[in-house]
């Protein structure tokens, strides 16, 4: 991957009527999204209900999309597994399906793991990828896992593994360790995953975003990354989503600008928002942006 500057989007992955992925629209709208700006994506994450979707789903649709032309270089996919071996499998199959990176996060089930818990957690996972892998960022979202990334967790596993752990995407909100960890990131990319803090983590020297207001504004998370704009408007939209279940809202925010509701589909145990809410939160769009 290399340091440079990534404006990153958290593919939302759109729904057919009985709920399986629609590869067509998923397509579409990774396409177009390239084409607006946006120069690397990451599909299956949080916001592409990534631990809702089998492995072979998960394939089929990377497949999908590599066929389509999308390079390598800008592919990715989220690693949610409980088992080291299951971590290090699903990433081997994104690699070989077409993907040139990959967003794990830890394990999720057991809590207060310390440091040593998840590196050996890490370190078999990685080593269960085989040979010759590609890019592993590690996904810091506490908030989701109850399991935080250290700074020197995350600095034991890139001088153990380099050129493999090649950055980390912090969605904690918690601007002191992203602070932290672009400071001391070394040959890491840092990507924000908190929009809010976006343009303050730039001026920090971090590499960009995996962004899942990119789904919408994608020239937006293009101009701050790589044009250094500021965007005022852009955190207060990110408060109004977060008074929301968040994968949903970002979703209903697609369906409003498509004007295609069914994009508004998530699967369970998710629930979509309301169509009322999905009004409420286009309007608060529109009027920001």
């Amino acid at each position: 991957m290399g340091q440079k500057h990534f404006a990153g989007a958290a593919v939302s992955t759109p729904l057919t009527p009985d709920l399986g992925i629609n590869h067509r629209q998923l397509v579409a709208h990774t396409t177009d999204l390239l084409a607006r700006g946006i120069d690397l994506l990451t599909l299956f994450g949080t916001t592409g209900e990534g631990a809702s979707f089998t492995v072979s789903e998960r394939q089929a649709a990377i497949a999908a999309c590599h066929s389509a032309g999308i390079p390598s270089s800008q592919l990715g996919n989220g690693i949610f597994a409980l088992t080291a071996d299951d971590a290090g499998n699903q990433a081997r199959a994104a690699f070989d399906g077409g993907c040139g990176h990959v967003l794990m996060a830890p394990p999720s089930y057991y809590k207060g793991i310390d440091d040593d818990g998840l590196y050996a957690w890490f370190s078999a996972a990685i080593e269960a990828i085989g040979p010759n892998p590609a890019d592993v960022v590690l996904y810091h979202i506490p908030s989701f896992t109850q399991a935080p990334l250290s700074v020197e967790l995350v600095k034991r596993l890139a001088a153990a593994f380099p050129g493999v752990v090649v950055g980390v995407k912090d969605s904690s909100g918690d601007w002191p360790h992203t602070e932290r960890l672009i400071k001391e990131r070394g040959d890491l990319n840092i990507f924000v995953g908190h929009e809010g803090q976006l343009e303050r983590g730039m001026r920090a020297g971090a590499a960009g975003a995996i962004s899942g207001t990119g789904n919408v504004l994608p020239e937006v998370i293009q101009a701050i990354v790589h044009q250094q704009a500021s965007v005022a408007n852009l955190p207060i939209l990110i408060d109004t989503l977060l008074a929301y279940p968040i994968i949903a809202a970002v979703k209903a925010l697609i369906a409003h600008r498509q004007s295609d509701p069914s994009w508004r589909a998530v699967r369970a145990p998710l629930t979509a928002v309301t169509a009322d809410d999905g009004q409420t939160l286009g309007r608060r769009l529109d009027a920001l942006f």
